[in-house]
């Protein structure tokens, strides 16, 4: 379980590093409903990571059951999934490097209109953010295979899962917390926090996709041992 969980910290680290959805959250966290916002929005995010992740539980389980029962070795499929990853991500990279900036203001200005939202709204907002983002969806679908290819009991399998979806979204469960412990001093911090990831997001998105796809490249040519 430990080596498992340790092979499941890059992929919930990238997942996490998502400057959008730390900012939409920010920036609900300042609303008149901010606490009630923050928990539904989160609550969007986990019911849908909950949801991809039974159904794809499922579906890895056939395959990898039909591959290794044909003779096949599921790691090679597993690392064939993260090597695709890899790219897409290095992809993406070079893809904001060479976007327009008015694409980014763009974004900034759809943030703005989070002020007003009610939590329903918030919840679905959460759910829009995975699943309308193939990026997401191929971490998830990555941290599936990982759990599956441990071949650990059911329950085994479903803690291990939680505990991605925990680090998944630990940056966005931070500011929650202190809102909830700290409400008056965070919501100084969060307004500073947010100009700063504004300013910030663009290259932050761009480093981060850049060192997780090296990273998830390196982990699948090592599982399809080249």
């Amino acid at each position: 379980m430990t080596e498992l969980i340790l092979s499941l910290i890059p992929l919930a680290i990238a997942a996490a590093l998502q400057p959008p959805q730390v900012i939409a959250l920010v920036v609900l966290l300042q609303t008149k409903r901010g606490v009630v916002n923050g928990l539904t929005y989160i609550f969007g995010m986990i019911a849908f990571r909950l949801l991809i992740g039974g159904i794809f539980w499922v579906l890895i389980s056939n395959v990898e059951e039909t591959v290794e029962t044909s003779g096949g070795n599921f790691s090679l499929l597993v690392g064939t999934v993260l090597l695709v990853l890899g790219i897409l991500m290095l992809v993406n990279a070079l893809q904001r490097v060479f976007s327009k900036h008015s694409e980014d203001e763009a974004t900034a200005s759809w943030m703005d209109k989070l002020q007003d939202v009610s939590p329903v709204r918030a919840a679905l907002i959460g759910v829009a953010f995975l699943a309308l983002d193939p990026k997401d969806w191929l971490v998830d679908i990555s941290a599936i295979n990982l759990i599956a290819d441990a071949d650990m009991s059911g329950l085994n399998s479903l803690w291990a899962y939680l505990a991605y979806i925990l680090m998944a979204q630990s940056l966005l469960l931070i500011p929650l917390i202190l809102s909830l412990f700290l409400p008056q001093r965070t919501q100084r911090v969060l307004t500073r926090f947010t100009v700063w990831m504004k300013r910030h997001d663009r290259t932050i998105e761009i480093v981060s996709a850049l060192i997780f796809g090296l990273l998830f490249l390196q982990i699948g040519l090592e599982l399809l041992g080249i």
